[in-house]
């Protein structure tokens, strides 16, 4: 029994050392995304909040446009507590706050992928954040940067 246990053991060991190294254990990380045709440059973390936040910055002369994914809930709170450093609660308070205060707007909220990609697609000037797992499967968006990554 103990001869079978350890060649079944082994088997396992070398067949898990066959495969690719990220095919096993590589879980999707949140990624800022925009349209394949757009020229929106690699953003720091520090921009993004600043975006999400109402502040403006530029690309090519036009403003940067950040659109809230709010599709499913832990996409959502990822990005608020990994990017954002906050609740989502806090930030609808920050920017309502905001809002008062200065003026402007929110960011325009979708609460399906479907609409996010096509606002993303439609508009070269737009960003979003979602999960790679997702926007590897749209030809049409382009991956800028890694928001977040699950280093466990």
């Amino acid at each position: 029994m103990n001869r079978w246990l350890l060649t079944l053991s082994f088997l396992l060991l070398c067949w898990r050392a066959s495969m690719p190294a990220n095919a096993a254990t590589e879980e999707p990380y949140l990624v800022l995304v925009t349209s394949a045709q757009s020229t929106i440059p690699a953003l720091s973390a520090n921009e993004v909040q600043h975006l999400y936040l109402g502040v403006t910055l530029f690309s090519d002369g036009k403003a940067i446009k950040p659109l809230l994914n709010y599709s499913d809930s832990y996409t959502q709170e990822t990005f608020m507590f990994k990017v954002m450093m906050m609740s989502t609660q806090a930030y609808e308070r920050q920017m309502l706050a905001k809002i008062f205060r200065v003026g402007g707007n929110r960011p325009p909220v979708h609460a399906g992928l479907a609409s996010l990609i096509h606002a993303l697609k439609a508009d070269p000037a737009t960003i979003s954040y979602m999960f790679s797992d997702q926007a590897g499967a749209q030809p049409d968006l382009k991956i800028i940067n890694t928001l977040w990554k699950n280093e466990d």
